[in-house]
């Protein structure tokens, strides 16, 4: 039987290049991206939030969690995440990442048994806003935040740790789509191809 586990959608970023709330951004298949990821990936989960700071315009099926400090960065929202989350297992996902692929999350969440977090690994870089948290790592992304410490593997040293290597991670989506952040509104026409 698989754990269960929650669903993270963090929504609370600034949006200055894109200049507009990126989880309201519309798809051309209708519905805003952050009603796509709940769409393709809420089966999965046993509830879904949305954390930001003064969201609008959410679906029912989807809770709304403020983040818990004034600092904008996605460290905060996972950590406001975290704590309001009814499962130990949460998987986080920036709400401007809705080409991910479900099977991929699927597979990063049975990876997670024996850590704090489990996060991806692309261009030799963490993917930490595509991954799995435990609440076991709610102290050390508090401690982060109380010492200003806002860059989001920052209690990584602090964490056990499971990373998953590209390789691995192609077997899932070959192309690592599902790493793709819609930023600039340029990008916006990638939204066809959901």
């Amino acid at each position: 039987m698989r754990e269960s586990a929650t669903l993270i959608i963090l929504a609370g970023g600034q949006s200055s290049r894109m200049g507009r709330p990126k989880h309201l951004l519309y798809t051309p298949q209708g519905g805003t991206v952050t009603e796509h990821l709940v769409q393709k990936l809420a089966f999965l989960f046993t509830e879904t939030l949305v954390v930001g700071r003064n969201l609008t315009v959410l679906g029912s099926d989807m809770r709304a969690v403020e983040d818990l400090y004034p600092a904008r960065s996605p460290i905060v929202g996972i950590y406001s995440g975290l704590l309001s989350a009814k499962t130990d297992l949460c998987f986080v996902i920036a709400c401007d990442m809705p080409f991910v692929r479900a099977s991929l999350v699927e597979h990063i969440l049975s990876q997670s048994r024996e850590a704090d977090v489990c996060v991806p690994i692309v261009n030799d870089y963490y993917e930490p806003l595509c991954a799995a948290y435990r609440r076991s790592a709610i102290p050390a992304i508090y401690r982060a935040i109380e010492r200003g410490l806002f860059k989001v593997t920052a209690p990584y040293d602090d964490l056990n740790l499971c990373t998953l290597p590209e390789e691995e991670l192609r077997r899932f989506d070959r192309d690592l789509i599902s790493f793709t952040n819609l930023n600039v509104p340029r990008q916006l026409g990638l939204l066809a191809q959901l």
